[in-house]
């Protein structure tokens, strides 16, 4: 009998955990009224994710212009040859951190791609988490 993959429903807590181990993920908002994805790098601080860009981002300049503004934030791992490996999603909201206590210091977490000054810190607070590893099942 072969082996088949089989989804495996994530602990909250755990996904989270997993979040934080991941090197970056997505966000989707509504940007200009149309439904935006970006990649973006992150950390996991204290239940939210940190995610630091420059103002003139189209995500910064819309939680800048609204602020609360109601996110999805998404990461995986999947191994290309197995194709075994997980996959987190938050839903929440975002919102410009970067006048609060340590805000420097949280956005100098963020490892990011980009070789460009970034001012701009914003956390996304989840309100729900969920999430799937994909295993062998039988």
């Amino acid at each position: 009998m072969e082996n088949k993959r089989a989804p495996v429903e994530l602990d909250p807590k755990l996904a989270l955990g997993l979040l934080g181990h991941a090197e970056f993920g997505r966000v989707a908002f509504v940007f200009n009224g149309v439904p935006t994805i970006r990649p973006l790098n992150h950390v996991v601080v204290d239940g939210r994710v940190i995610v630091y860009t420059r103002h003139s981002s189209a995500f910064a300049r819309e939680v800048l212009h609204q602020s609360s503004l109601q996110v999805a934030y998404q990461a995986d791992e999947i191994e290309p040859h197995s194709r075994l490996g997980w996959s987190v999603l938050i839903t929440g909201t975002a919102t410009v951190v970067s006048r609060e206590r340590h805000s420097e210091q949280l956005g100098m977490q963020v490892r990011s791609w980009l070789d460009r000054p970034l001012d701009t810190v914003i956390a996304i607070r989840p309100r729900e988490i969920s999430g799937l590893r994909l295993t062998i099942g039988k």
